[in-house]
């Protein structure tokens, strides 16, 4: 087996590689996966769009709890750190559905939002517990993302390649689903390969 790598900012050559069996575990825009079904296109987008930051703020609820608050408009926020002088860092996200003909900008975990994008649809959201206006407006820095997926693939293996994690089933980014599969994907994996040694052994 023998894998060429190309450098996607540029184009370039970065050399290549030879191994017993290739796994495809780069990601929702996998390049394995496309040398399998070249006719795909490119991920499916259906309106979603979602807001993560980070934010200073007084502990809340049990000073380690998670919430999730809204339906179509959702917020979900914890912790993720001790306190600290009275007050943790929350992790947010803010997601909702917008106008899906005018199309999105392409994911980026690195695009910097403007809170005016979204804040004034979370004004009123001030529970006894948590102001999320304000659990918005301090965030030093919002990210924004596009919330992408694809359509289930009928294999993820051919011959001695195969594919893993968000390459194999990318889901949405929200609630570390795909994280969270691709570990129960190694697990398989390794469990796959033992039996395999094991069977030449």
């Amino acid at each position: 087996m023998r894998a060429r790598f190309i450098d996607r900012a540029t184009g370039h050559a970065r050399g290549e590689a030879h191994a017993d069996f290739l796994v495809g575990a780069d990601g929702i825009h996998s390049a394995v996966r496309a040398s399998f079904y070249p006719d795909e296109g490119p991920a499916k987008w259906n309106g979603a769009i979602i807001y993560r930051a980070v934010t200073e703020s007084e502990p809340f609820l049990s000073g380690t709890s998670q919430f999730m608050a809204g339906g179509e408009q959702t917020v979900i926020g914890y912790p993720i750190s001790k306190p600290r002088g009275g007050r943790v860092v929350t992790n947010w996200a803010a997601r909702f559905f917008v106008d899906q003909s005018k199309g999105f900008a392409k994911e980026d975990w690195n695009r910097r939002a403007d809170k005016a994008a979204f804040a004034p649809r979370y004004e009123s959201w001030k529970f006894d517990w948590l102001d999320i206006p304000r659990l918005i407006r301090e965030a030093p820095a919002v990210w924004e993302f596009p919330m992408v997926d694809r359509d289930p693939l009928p294999r993820w293996t051919y011959g001695r390649a195969t594919l893993l994690g968000d390459a194999a089933h990318p889901m949405w980014p929200i609630g570390s689903n795909g994280a969270s599969q691709a570990v129960l994907d190694c697990r398989a994996l390794t469990d796959a390969l033992i039996e395999i040694g094991r069977a030449h052994v």
